[in-house]
């Protein structure tokens, strides 16, 4: 049988809207209750990135969470709203500025809370995660610097406690490998159903210093694999060109061609999302022909810290994996020789600071 994936429109964060759509795109997929039973303990992991509130796209809205919580409730379950922020912030301050706090607060939820960890594979992952009975997964539909679009799959990587993430990017600094310990994550706390919110999208240099993009859209599915091919695909992008999809495909872990997907709801095409920018980085869908392509390894980007933005806040000198960086009163500066291009501080950054800087070869090529 086919795996099944959803379409919903949604085209704006009022909450009723969000929760017939959000409802929709469930019973598209057989109804909640299908996954979710009565006094279950059930884990809503959105993509809590850092602090910002809901106007500024980097977090999954807090409508669609609570959306989602007041499905989890109908069900007779209970539901615990969990994530562990990228950088410094600690989950509770995070939980508070982000909005998911006075959720949780509103709607009878539970916040998860690190009390302990389990090793994976050397991984730190939050123990609750294997304590729950379900977990839902409610990702935010963005481009991603490093690994190019960031769904489903990359969203179980914020199980990973605390600045455990980052140091995993010191340890494995290549795209290849650190898609690999994404897929590490995934596979031990696979959840068992996806809500992604692309109502408002992020573009561009994603995660966090993109540009929004009204996409109008939730996608749902019981397959994390199968629901990032599809936004793929609403974005332009073969699957097979992102590394999570095809690594976690390669593993066994979901489908990744559309030929074995069925789309519920609206369709692909009238879904398609124009105009949807990737991030400068990804060099290898943007030079066209095989003999560009070749001088894709030639092309380099880096973090630079744009001082007339930059509020010296210390989180990106706080989240840097190999201490390349240093802030004081006079300057903010990145030493590059240290540097591994992991951009965890262009992800961490609140104010949008650390920009995507190009080499020579890059801008003769118009990326």
């Amino acid at each position: 049988m086919k795996t099944r994936v959803s379409i919903v429109r949604c085209r704006a964060y009022d909450p009723r809207e969000v929760q017939t759509a959000a409802g929709k795109a469930f019973e598209l997929l057989g109804g909640i209750s299908s996954f979710v039973k009565k006094g279950e303990r059930v884990i809503v992991k959105p993509n809590i990135l850092s602090g910002r509130g809901p106007e500024h796209g980097v977090n999954t809205h807090i409508e669609v969470v609570r959306a989602v919580v007041k499905l989890v409730k109908q069900c007779g379950a209970q539901p615990v709203i969990a994530d562990n922020p990228g950088g410094s912030i600690s989950a509770k301050d995070a939980y508070e500025s982000s909005g998911m706090a006075a959720v949780a607060n509103e709607e009878g939820a539970e916040l998860g809370e690190t009390k302990a960890v389990r090793m994976v594979k050397g991984l730190s992952i939050s123990s609750y995660f294997f304590e729950c009975d379900k977990i839902i997964s409610v990702p935010k539909m963005k481009t991603h610097s490093l690994m190019c679009l960031t769904g489903a799959i990359k969203n179980m990587y914020g199980a990973v406690s605390g600045l455990n993430k980052t140091q995993c990017h010191k340890r494995f600094p290549a795209p290849e490998e650190f898609a690999s310990v994404l897929i590490d994550v995934f596979e031990a706390v696979q959840p068992h159903l996806v809500l992604m919110d692309g109502v408002i999208a992020m573009h561009g240099d994603g995660p966090a210093a993109g540009q929004l993009k009204d996409a109008g859209l939730l996608v749902a599915g019981q397959d994390s694999v199968a629901v990032d091919s599809v936004f793929s695909c609403l974005a332009g992008i073969d699957p097979f060109d992102i590394l999570t999809t095809k690594e976690a495909n390669r593993r066994g872990l979901g489908e990744i061609d559309l030929d074995n997907i069925e789309i519920a709801g609206e369709g692909l095409e009238e879904s398609f999302i124009r105009g949807f920018k990737l991030p400068r980085t990804s060099v290898a869908m943007n030079l066209p022909g095989p003999v560009v392509k070749a001088l894709a390894s030639f092309v380099k980007f880096g973090p630079y810290i744009n001082e007339r933005l930059c509020k010296k806040c210390m989180v990106c000198q706080e989240t840097c994996p190999v201490s390349a960086i240093t802030i004081d009163e006079k300057r903010s500066r990145i030493d590059y020789q240290l540097c591994i291009r992991c951009m965890c501080c262009h992800e961490v950054c609140p104010y949008k600071a650390i920009e995507l800087k190009r080499n020579i070869l890059a801008r003769v090529l118009g990326l």
